[in-house]
């Protein structure tokens, strides 16, 4: 089993390979990295945490290259009119790329957090994927913004465990320190590329993590990664944060 948490500037992409099949959670310039995905061109599961193109662009690869997805999962969320979380050609631009996987035989999945974490919500191929975020009744709040519906997964594969926040917002992340056991433990796939928002201390703290993998790129946006989120990962995280900006992609084999 391998995980590959791949370097593509401020946004996210990562690749986990068990066996013949081949998982994505974001896929931001995944044709950067395309010597990693199948030869077959066969997804097993396409993971969007999100719909802003840092996470979603490499559906525009993925479908002008001829691959087909079995499964793509993504945010649950509902944009309203003149939502400025997610600007509306945004918005239309994943649905026409989630239309055009759809009518090629895609299965859609938009879940919420799981009632029960103790079973996975898709175990396959020695992979156990959890879905503990987002809650819905955040995720459908009236003042409700993009980031309060970002999917939350996490995964178990190897021994090991993995979460993956995309960039959940301090509202969701809170309610999941709050409400969730044992959810971290080893590796932490941080929050909205070390910015301050995304980076709330109790959830952190919570975490328990001995690696934090922060995906991001300093000097594209002001504060990207900020000072005080990185103090933040370093004090409670066990052995080592990684800036995939500084040490460049990271493998991980289980």
């Amino acid at each position: 089993m391998v995980l590959h948490n791949l370097d593509v500037g401020c946004g996210d992409a990562s690749i986990i390979i068990s066996g013949a099949s081949t998982f994505l959670i974001d896929c931001h310039k995944i044709e950067d990295h395309q010597n990693l995905l199948p030869k077959h061109k066969f997804l097993r599961g396409v993971f969007i945490t999100h719909q802003h193109r840092d996470h979603f662009s490499g559906l525009h690869f993925l479908k002008d290259n001829d691959y087909r997805i079995e499964n793509l999962i993504f945010s649950p969320y509902k944009r309203r009119h003149a939502d400025s979380s997610v600007e509306y050609d945004e918005w239309i631009e994943f649905e026409s790329l989630k239309k055009h996987f759809q009518n090629r035989g895609t299965t859609i999945h938009q879940p919420y957090r799981q009632e029960n974490l103790s079973l996975a919500w898709w175990p396959i191929n020695n992979i156990e994927f959890r879905v503990v975020g987002p809650n819905s009744r955040i995720a459908n709040e009236e003042t409700r913004e993009l980031h309060d519906a970002c999917l939350v997964v996490h995964v178990r594969m190897g021994g090991r465990k993995i979460l993956f926040t995309g960039d959940a917002s301090d509202k969701s992340l809170e309610f999941i320190s709050n409400n969730t056991s044992n959810f971290c433990d080893d590796i932490l796939h941080a929050s909205h590329h070390g910015s301050i928002n995304g980076a709330f201390a109790p959830f952190i703290k919570a975490c328990n993590a001995q690696y934090t993998v922060i995906s991001t790129k300093e000097g594209v946006y002001e504060n990207v990664p900020h000072p005080d989120a990185l103090i933040e990962y370093q004090k409670h995280t066990s052995q080592k944060v990684y800036r995939t900006d500084r040490d460049g992609a990271l493998k991980w084999s289980f």
